[in-house]
């Protein structure tokens, strides 16, 4: 068993193989860096986007409990701003007030 070598047996094995197999053999791991590339590059622009969209505020989150959603409110709800979010019309008796009611509790 000393005299065997794994490298003489591989390059056998593919000479004694079917053209198209060894086309596959050729263009695969060249194919699959490139693939693996692509990927990386796409992966570092879109980290790189994200950081820069990302100087916003939280506003509104939504959780989800039990097959129910539940939309909380991250900013307080005044006269002088009006929630973005309106859930239902409002009455017709408080068009000037918002309801906060409305708007779930924070959790």
């Amino acid at each position: 068993m000393n005299d065997y070598n794994f490298w003489s047996d591989l390059l056998d094995t593919f000479q004694s193989s079917p053209d198209w197999i060894k086309a596959l053999w050729l263009l695969i791991p060249p194919g699959f860096l490139l693939g693996l590339v692509a990927l990386m590059l796409r992966f570092r622009i879109a980290a790189k986007q994200m950081e820069q969209s990302a100087g916003g505020e939280l506003i509104y989150s939504i959780h989800r409990d039990a097959g129910q959603l539940h939309v909380v409110s991250h900013i307080p709800v005044t006269d002088g701003n009006p929630a973005l979010l309106l859930l239902d019309p409002p009455a017709s008796s408080e068009a000037g007030s918002p309801d906060t009611s409305r708007l779930a509790p924070p959790v």
